[in-house]
Order: structure tokens, then C-alpha cells, then sequence
């Protein structure tokens, strides 16, 4: 099944319009001066051939007039041209960076694979914009690892209370060794360099291996001489990073419809703590979470609550 393609944003949209609305200004200014100065040459010679001083001053009128008009219509073109620059570049800013055709580089592995180098079958290309000339092959070198981390609290929580709302998913990190050796197309050197290239820029990549992840960022990257030429072994490590987008209203409401957020509004209830009183239990009998709770209330250990402040509850 063929790849959708991407709906433009509507910042997208309108970026473009200004671009193509501009460019058309640029070309009916010049097309107006064109003309012009084409009028203004013509009136000039009449000028030159009149027989009477009457003629002359009329046709050199005329040509005056239609100079003013190329010089005016010369400078709006170059004020357009600049508003055109900024225009672009601002394009430019909105538009969403192209994602790599992942199908095109998983064909591009699989020829790989069948021509036998000595190059080895993982690949590392950029997730964004990058092509097949892009990937940097590796021989493998014992195994690749992939590690998941978590932050779990060590204080004693309510009974009963969901654990999901006392822990938080904080990294994964890949780990791979690889050989990097001469192709027919390049030598183990400028591969490092490209590596090294993308590890100093924070290039978000794609490896593909016995493991598959995009959105990958280099935290660490070394190097060792094998003793063999122009073949390197080379250790990184990667860092997932988990791509989220951000978009951001300009309508106002007086009331909030992501009350997860903790965004307020006129419409609460509020009440005082009693002696006793913890999150797991006001959530059961308030019908929010313990997370919601603390959220909105800015509680940072969600098993300790004071007796006498207020905090909102709905």
C-alpha cells in the first residue's frame, strides 16, 4: 500500500500563500517596469526626432512619466524581493522536516545484505531527512542490548493507591559494537567521521539491526584500531527519545477542558485537610485520581498531606 502523504499544517498553508502571493507581486512589478522603460525609451527617440520644440517637451514628458514609473515599480520589486527572504525563511521554520521513506532504506538493507561485503548488515541513517547514501553499514561484534529505566518511589504509598502513579519511565538506551571497514564506495575513516559528525550535531537516527528503533540520538561514541587496515571497531551508545507534538490554542475558555493539567477555573471545590485524611482516600470518595490530585495541587510527595491546608478536590 503506498505511503499517505503528510497533510500540511495550517501554518504550512499560510507560509506558502504569502511565498506564492509575493512571488507574484515580484513578477507583475518587474513585468509593469519592463513595460515602462520599453514606453520611456520610445518617448525619448520622439523626443530626439521632433521637428518642433512643442513636440519635444510633449514626448520628453512622457518619457519623464513613464521613468518615474519604472524607477517606482524597480523599487517595489526590491521590497517585495526582501519580504520574500523573510517569507521563505520563515516557510522554512514551519514546515515539518521530512521523515526518512523507511520502506526505501529496509530495500536498500536487504540488497545490501545480498551482494556479501564485508561491511556487515547494521545500518544507522538519519531519521529525518536522510537517503541511502546516508547509511553507514557495520560488521556486528557480539550483541546489541537495549536497556529500560524507570523512577519508582521508596516511600510507602496508600493501600490500594494505583503504583502506576508512583513510578515514571525515565530513559532507554541502546548499546551496540560494530566493525567499520572499507567499501567500494568509501573508506572506514570517512564512515567515522560521519558517526562523528552526527554524534556532535545530535542527529536524530534510525538504527536497524536485530533491533529497530527511530528517533535515536548518539550519547556516547568510540572508537578502537583493530590491527587490520582500514577497519575499526566502534562502540555507541544510544539514547530514545520519545517525539511528542505540541500545539497550542489561542481560543480562551473560562473553563478548562484538561483539568488533568490543572488548569482552573471559576467552578471548584475546595476543601481543608483533616487529621487522617490521605490522596488514595479523598480520590475514592471525590472520584479523582491521586495523580490528578497532586497535580492540580502542586504536591510533590503524593504521601504526605497536611492537616489544615486547603486543596482542591473537583
Amino acid at each position: 500500500m503506498a505511503k499517505s502523504k503528510r497533510k500540511k499544517t495550517t501554518a504550512e498553508h499560510r507560509a506558502s500563500k504569502t511565498v506564492k502571493s509575493l512571488e507574484s507581486q515580484i513578477d507583475k512589478a518587474y513585468s509593469t517596469a519592463t513595460k515602462a522603460r520599453a514606453e520611456s525609451n520610445t518617448y525619448a527617440r520622439m523626443a530626439k526626432d521632433a521637428k518642433t520644440a512643442a513636440a519635444k517637451k510633449r514626448y520628453q514628458t512622457r518619457s519623464d512619466n513613464w521613468h518615474k514609473v519604472y524607477q517606482a515599480k524597480m523599487k517595489r520589486r526590491a521590497a517585495l524581493t526582501k519580504e520574500l527572504k523573510a517569507a521563505n525563511a520563515k516557510k522554512q521554520l514551519v514546515t515539518k522536516t521530512k521523515e526518512t521513506d523507511q520502506a526505501a532504506m529496509a530495500s536498500a538493507i536487504q540488497e545490501h545484505a545480498k551482494q556479501f561485503t564485508n561491511e556487515g548488515n547494521m545500518a544507522i541513517y538519519p531519521t529525518e531527512n536522510g537517503g541511502t547514501s546516508d547509511m553507514v553499514f557495520f560488521a556486528p561484534v557480539n550483541s546489541e542490548s537495549e536497556s529500560n529505566s524507570s523512577n519508582i518511589t521508596s516511600w510507602a504509598v496508600d493501600k490500594g493507591a494505583p503504583r502506576s502513579s508512583y513510578a515514571r519511565f525515565t530513559s532507554k538506551t541502546i548499546s551496540i559494537n560494530g566493525l567499520i571497514s572499507d567499501s567500494d564506495t568509501g573508506d572506514a575513516h570517512s564512515k567515522w567521521v560521519k558517526l562523528r559528525s552526527w554524534h556532535s550535531n545530535h542527529t536524530e537516527l534510525t538504527f536497524k539491526g536485530d533491533i529497530y528503533y527511530k528517533h535515536l540520538i548518539m550519547s556516547e561514541l568510540s572508537r578502537q584500531f583493530t590491527g587490520f587496515k582500514n577497519t575499526m571497531q566502534v562502540s555507541i551508545t544510544f539514547t530514545f527519545v520519545r517525539a511528542a507534538e505540541i500545539t497550542i490554542s489561542k481560543k480562551r475558555s473560562s473553563k478548562s477542558s484538561k483539568t488533568l493539567a490543572g488548569t482552573r477555573h471559576k467552578l471548584y471545590t475546595a476543601i481543608t485537610i483533616k487529621r487522617g485524611d490521605t490522596l488514595w482516600g479523598l480520590s475514592n470518595k471525590y472520584g479523582k485520581s491521586v495523580k490528578w490530585l497532586a497535580q492540580v495541587n502542586h504536591i510533590k510527595n503524593p504521601n504526605l498531606i497536611y492537616a489544615g491546608r486547603k486543596i482542591r478536590v473537583r
